[in-house]
């Protein structure tokens, strides 16, 4: 709708805040109630994808598929688009990881790695069907000027106005699921860091319906705040998408890194590797000016590391190592923070 533009008008807040208070009381109320929900939005979103897929296979060209299949009207070499997508890519497995962080609440230990494999399986069969059926309906620069969401673009082509009906409803069903799961994510894990002793004692606070009520307190207080500003400063959908990836590019390769410390066995040893190596080149990708912005957001959390000290151990004196790479990230958000402001 041109009411909500590309998202950041006042009506767009309005409504992403209206949404936002929506799934924060609902979450509250237990989060097996948010997630039974969401279970019955996965199954609902898979419709209008399935009538998607089955149209584009029917439509499919293999003429349109293969015209400059590898992009030479672009004058950019295949490795450096390849390098360029790399973060719009990441964006689709963010949250494949969900059943890790709500492990903690699973009945079998042993259901976390086969509902992770099947999340990063699923997302990426999903993934690759509709981006590439996609190419063989519609030539690249006609997709390319579709404005989003592309998929009810393609749909208008394919079934005529309705396809677009069922596919915006697809969407907000999917919206509203996925940011159910994401906000559930979010607020489990200051809530497990608290419980652990890496952040403030009083994130580890449960309700009656054993939801972290004081974790997703700050989460959804901390996405109000980040929506106001989204309205102040004009920003869009894929300044949006870009941040979000970039902030969750240096906590992957950290956690590469980490089982390569602890690992134990050769094939351990050898993903921990391959993770440290793809979070790498994830790094190089984006770009230094983009890795150099999150600073900015990760600077304030300094004050929950030093205040998490003090509520577990009551000392706050930091050793050498610490201090030096504190003393990093203060430096590089005052360059950080002059990009963004200026």
């Amino acid at each position: 709708m041109r009411l909500f533009g590309d998202g950041n008008t006042w009506q767009s807040i309005l409504g992403a805040s209206a949404l936002l208070w929506i799934v924060h009381f609902l979450i509250l109320r237990g989060v097996q109630t948010a997630a039974s929900i969401n279970l019955v939005a996965t199954l609902a979103k898979l419709l209008p994808l399935g009538l998607f897929v089955v149209l584009a296979m029917m439509m499919f060209k293999l003429d349109t598929f293969k015209l400059d299949f590898t992009g030479l009207a672009l004058g950019v070499p295949v490795w450096e688009q390849v390098k360029n997508t790399m973060l719009i890519t990441l964006w689709v497995f963010i949250g494949v990881e969900g059943a890790v962080v709500v492990s903690a609440r699973a009945r079998n230990k042993r259901d976390v790695g086969k509902a992770t494999l099947l999340a990063v399986l699923s997302a990426l069969g999903v993934y690759l069907l509709v981006t590439l059926l996609s190419l063989g309906v519609v030539a690249r620069p006609e997709l390319a000027e579709i404005r989003n969401p592309s998929m009810a673009g393609l749909m208008v082509e394919m079934m005529g106005p309705w396809g677009e009906i069922i596919i915006a409803a697809g969407l907000i069903v999917s919206v509203c699921g996925a940011y159910l799961s994401w906000t559930i994510m979010a607020a489990e894990v200051p809530f497990l860091a608290a419980t652990h002793k890496a952040f403030p004692r009083i994130f580890a606070r449960q309700n009656a319906q054993a939801a972290p009520s004081a974790s997703l307190w700050l989460t959804n207080i901390c996405v109000q705040i980040c929506l106001v500003l989204i309205w102040l400063t004009g920003s869009d959908y894929n300044t949006l998408l870009t941040i979000a990836s970039e902030m969750i590019l240096v906590p992957y390769f950290l956690v590469g890194a980490f089982l390569l410390k602890i690992a134990t066995r050769p094939l351990h040893k050898a993903v921990g590797v391959g993770a440290c190596i793809y979070g790498l080149w994830l790094l190089y990708a984006s770009g230094p000016m983009h890795l150099l912005l999150s600073v900015v957001l990760y600077a304030p959390g300094l004050l929950v590391f030093l205040y998490a000290r003090k509520t577990h151990i009551h000392d706050n004196v930091l050793n050498r190592q610490e201090m030096v790479l504190i003393g990093m990230l203060l430096i590089a958000s005052v360059p950080a923070t002059w990009m963004l402001v200026g």
